[in-house]
């Protein structure tokens, strides 16, 4: 009992892209099994945490671990991250958990925003799109969200949009295999969470 009660209660937003470079570049099913093993080992092991799962393309939307047997990639354009973190951040103010973080894994840098409540594409990327989608990250790291990037991608746009994220919110960004993408965050969780039992 001692031991159930000194443990930290985490609290953790998943952010999965599911835009369609996810399959396009082989990523979308070692995420999606990185996913559901994420949750296994949080149901089975640390039923005092939380993990919300929240898919993004377009449009960000809450996803259940019962959606990932079936959900797939969506074949539509854009990678709304803006949105994501916005929804990542409601959910999370609603957790009683003291210890709140994001996990995010893409392979592409920021393409769309909210527009009036409307997803906006743009490839390139424009400056309105980056600046919103660091304004919802500052806006975590300000309600003492840790963010976690997972990049399955290292082209110059997201290497140099990263770095900008790191900078603004105390971030770590994390380059990752999708190959090897569910030992990673599984290890990166783990990790995490030894050192704040510590």
């Amino acid at each position: 009992v001692v031991e159930t009660e000194s443990r930290p209660r985490t609290a953790t937003a998943l952010l999965l892209d599911l835009s369609f470079s996810m399959p396009l570049r082989g990523h979308w099913v070692p995420a999606k099994r990185m996913a559901l093993a994420l949750h296994a080992l949080i149901v089975g092991k640390y039923p005092q945490d939380s993990l919300y799962l929240i898919g993004f393309s377009d449009y960000a939307r809450r996803m259940e671990a019962s959606d990932l047997a079936s959900v797939g990639w969506e074949d539509v354009h854009g990678t709304n991250m803006e949105h994501a973190f916005m929804l990542a951040g409601r959910v999370l103010a609603e957790d009683p958990r003291s210890i709140k973080q994001v996990i995010m894994v893409t392979d592409g840098e920021p393409t769309a925003h909210l527009d009036d409540g409307y997803a906006l594409f743009n490839w390139p990327p424009i400056p309105e799109t980056i600046e919103k989608t660091l304004r919802q990250a500052m806006r975590l790291a300000r309600s003492n969200i840790s963010i976690n990037v997972f990049m399955l991608d290292t082209s110059p746009g997201l290497e140099e949009f990263m770095a900008r994220l790191s900078s603004l919110t105390g971030g770590e960004i994390f380059r990752a295999d999708s190959a090897e993408i569910g030992q990673t965050v599984i290890g990166s969780y783990l990790r995490e969470r030894r050192k704040r039992a510590s």
